[in-house]
């Protein structure tokens, strides 16, 4: 009961982050905003990210308590969403988005508590279940923030994503923890989990992934939706499948045949797919065409995802793995923060054509730190490499 109560609150969570996401850059752009802006404007999510999520992985390890954190993200993912209901105006819109990047940072503290849940052995299997999960809320918040944006717009999304948010709260305070207080983590320790290869290159790996989906499928991949004619419903499809997808990817990871296929390819294949993904959006004219490639790109991302959580972490006992995830999803969120910001910058200096060609460097970068950086043979989906 316990697992499944932390997934209740993990996808509801997810759903309220994500609700009004893939319509945030076209409302921007059609407030006469340019692209950079509402790239920097939908990065400021991250970039919260980048600076918190560190410290809070530390502070929740220091205490040995993961709930109160749970918690207060439920409560800033609903304080964030009332914000940008109450004032949508762009500078708002900064400061609510940032508040929602506040929230995020909370999620540490939602892995390192569900992993506990398993043995150690188990991790990689815990990873896939709760990353799976976190796609499903991502999956119906984009299909029913279509429906409800075509029937009164953005503003509603806020307003449902802040109840939401309010609900998994109430949830959140029957989550179970036996707290375990430790001491506070002492910079040696820091630099000892910092210096560790397995969680840099997955760190590395993180940065590249986030920055290539964050500025395509999340940020500026809806506004080439509607531009080739989608409403709001088909903008939410659109989304939608690539996370449809990825929830297939994501529970693939943790089955025996991702396990036998190994890391090493199946990061290659994902970020292969990913690369057609970023490649062919640019030159698509329908929405059929739209929905099958993002459906190849949502396969790739959350494979990708679930292998490098798992590989960040697996070095670790108990009393780094806090520190550890703590620095991974920090420092993954560098990608995240510039990825939409590159992309507005290419729009705005070039053509989203273009943008959308260098962007897809990125995937190219992937597969060569991938091929670089994993063994040959005897490489496993949930066993990293060594460090």
């Amino acid at each position: 009961m316990k697992k499944l109560i932390l997934l209740v609150v993990t996808c509801l969570f997810w759903f309220s982050l994500y609700l009004y996401i893939p319509f945030l850059t076209p409302f921007l752009i059609s407030l006469g905003l340019s692209a950079t802006l509402a790239g920097v404007i939908f990065g400021a999510h991250s970039f919260v990210q980048l600076l918190a999520r560190l410290p809070v992985g530390m502070k929740s390890e220091a205490i040995g308590k993961q709930k109160p954190f749970i918690m207060m993200g439920m409560l800033f993912t609903a304080i964030s969403s009332i914000v940008m209901w109450a004032f949508p105006s762009p500078a708002m819109l900064l400061v609510g988005n940032a508040i929602s990047g506040f929230a995020s940072t909370m999620y540490v503290s939602f892995t390192l508590l569900y992993a506990r849940y398993y043995t150690k052995e188990e991790t990689g299997k815990a990873m896939g279940v709760l990353g799976g999960v976190v796609e499903v809320g991502i999956l119906a918040a984009f299909v029913s923030g279509g429906i409800l944006y075509e029937q009164a717009g953005i503003r509603l999304l806020f307003f449902v994503s802040a109840a939401v948010a309010a609900i998994g709260l109430v949830i959140s305070a029957f989550v179970k923890e036996k707290p375990e207080a430790k001491e506070a983590v002492s910079i040696q320790t820091l630099l000892s989990v910092v210096r560790d290869r397995r969680l840099v290159t997955s760190s590395v790996l993180g940065i590249l992934i986030k920055a290539l989906v964050f500025a395509t499928a999340f940020a500026f991949t809806p506004k080439m939706a509607q531009d080739i004619g989608a409403n709001g419903i088909e903008v939410g499809i659109v989304s939608a499948v690539f996370i449809g997808a990825s929830v297939i990817g994501s529970f693939f990871v943790a089955t025996k045949a991702g396990k036998r296929l190994g890391g090493r390819k199946t990061s290659v294949i994902g970020f292969a797919c990913l690369l057609l993904n970023t490649v062919a959006i640019p030159f698509i004219t329908s929405i059929p065409a739209l929905i099958a490639v993002q459906f190849v790109g949502g396969l790739g991302y959350a494979s990708l995802t679930a292998i490098f959580m798992t590989n960040a972490v697996s070095n670790f006992g108990e009393d780094k793995k806090a520190v550890a995830m703590g620095f991974y999803q920090a420092v993954y969120s560098a990608g995240s923060t510039l990825g939409p910001v590159l992309m507005g910058i290419f729009a705005d200096a070039f053509h989203y054509k273009v943008a959308y060609l260098l962007i897809a460097l990125i995937a190219v970068a992937g597969i060569i730190v991938t091929l670089a950086s994993y063994p040959k043979h005897g490489q496993t989906a949930s066993e990293g490499h060594t460090a």
